[in-house]
């Protein structure tokens, strides 16, 4: 396998995930899992936390439309520009 001189490491890994056959994949996702728990035990907790089964609430629907009605409005701002204003403000 050749890599691109402007391939990210994550894009190479991804390919060579791509690459694995089936019964290889198991092996590669513990040793990626022992890898992240070894190192960074914030990620660990966020990788293993229990998916939230709670319903969402009327509140949180309504929430969620308001927010997509402001997206759909253009009323947003790109995480650049938002980290400009949180940088600014300090």
């Amino acid at each position: 396998m050749t890599t691109k001189a402007t391939e990210s490491p994550r894009q190479t890994l991804l390919k060579l995930i791509d690459m694995l056959p089936d019964r290889e994949c198991i092996g590669a996702y513990h040793a990626l899992m022992l890898y992240v728990r070894q190192t960074d035990p914030v990620l660990w907790a966020l990788v293993t936390a229990p998916e939230d089964d709670e319903p969402l609430t009327e509140e949180d629907i309504i929430a969620i439309e308001e927010a997509k009605a402001e997206i759909q409005a253009g009323n947003w701002i790109s995480h650049e520009e938002l980290e400009r204003e949180l940088r600014d403000s300090l």
